[in-house]
């Protein structure tokens, strides 16, 4: 009896079939864009029709901020930053105020605005929030921006401060801030600010290099996009870290999450690309994969009715990697997801190590051809 058992599960074991490794969970609220997980993995946001939404990973919620026509950023006690509509908001010709909106209450909006308009793009644990302030029509140059409760809204300093600039977003610490300040010729070039301090990222050769969008929780590493790779004449994604420098990001365009080690990036494709504009993971010693493939090597089926190579593109990742967010077209059209896996993301591919779930195994996704 006991080698008819063991044989079963050697059997099991030799047969190719892979245990689910987490879960897509497909987002309800039609047109909502995700564009950031907290580090913890707790929390994302979004908007769909000009409503900022929260999202509870841990019981799959979605919860409208109706005070709120965008939300851009969270931090890992679920506060919310971007910005609250008057007479219309000014994508309807009104003005936007910048807002931030804790757990549980109404938005409050940031005091001692820099110009008629302001957007908070993201949201440190002890408030600060970092983004964009500027005049309506965007008359003379847009500035980036920190507040503060104590300070309120202060321009944050830049190298071309006759030129547009915004920050994008900020470590859960408040050390670091990263976003764009504009050349003089227009190209939008990526800033890092570190306890304030403006750095210009340029290539090795010395060319600026696209606007940063994403920062590790930990704040040691920085993506962005707009890095020229001079072996495919591609603009490519790219990896900052102070102690290794900058690295471009093959297959990838646009990056807009990092895990805490620096071994995961999440982003997109480019909005022209050929196949069309699709999720992308980077792993470390793996490469860039699309979502969908990366999604059928953990065993994860995509629902019926989606996009099965998930187009569209990731919005962030948690600082372990376990948790990450995305849009693509589902039953509902445009539609976000969340993906949960059981296992940090760096160890997948080859030497993978994390047991299998304890749940039955799932066939592969479909390909298109």
């Amino acid at each position: 009896m006991r080698r008819a058992i063991l044989f079963t599960l050697v059997s099991f074991a030799l047969s190719g079939t892979v245990h689910a490794r987490g879960q897509f969970i497909a987002l309800q609220t039609p047109s909502l864009q995700i564009t950031k997980v907290s580090a913890n993995g707790k929390y994302a946001v979004g908007s769909a029709a000009e409503v900022g939404y929260r999202v509870i990973v841990a019981t799959n919620t979605e919860q409208a901020i109706p005070g709120l026509d965008v939300a851009l950023g969270i931090n890992n006690f679920g506060t919310i930053s971007g910005a609250v509509p008057v007479n219309g908001g000014a994508a309807n010709g009104g003005t936007d105020l910048g807002a931030y909106a804790p757990l549980g209450a109404d938005p409050i909006q940031l005091t001692d605005a820099l110009q008629q308009d302001s957007n908070g793009y993201d949201i440190a644990d002890d408030g600060t929030v970092v983004g964009l302030s500027f005049d309506d029509g965007f008359v003379g140059p847009a500035v980036a921006f920190k507040w503060t409760s104590k300070d309120g809204m202060v321009a944050l300093p830049v190298n071309r401060p006759d030129n547009y600039s915004r920050a994008n977003v900020i470590s859960p610490d408040g050390r670091v801030i990263a976003g764009w300040n504009d050349q003089d010729d227009g190209y939008r070039s990526a800033v890092i600010w570190q306890d304030g301090v403006a750095l210009d990222m340029t290539d090795p050769d010395g060319n600026p290099i696209g606007e940063a969008d994403g920062v590790s929780p930990n704040g040691e590493y920085v993506v962005g996009s707009g890095y020229f790779d001079p072996d495919t004449f591609a603009n490519t994604a790219w990896i900052w870290n102070a102690k290794t420098g900058l690295q471009h990001i093959p297959s990838m365009t646009f990056a807009f999450g990092v895990t805490n080690d620096g071994k995961t990036v999440v982003g997109s494709t480019g909005f022209f690309d050929d196949p069309p504009r699709a999720a992308v993971i980077w792993r470390d010693g793996v490469g860039t994969v699309t979502a969908g493939a990366f999604l059928a090597e953990q065993g994860i089926t995509v629902p019926a009715g989606w996009d099965a190579s998930l187009s569209g593109g990731f919005g962030g990742i948690s600082a372990d990697g376990k948790v990450m967010a995305g849009w693509s077209f589902g039953p509902l059209g445009m539609q976000s997801y969340v993906v949960k896996l059981w296992c940090s993301t760096p160890a997948l591919g080859s030497g993978y190590s994390c047991p299998p779930a304890n749940v039955a195994p799932l066939a592969p996704i479909a390909r298109k051809k």
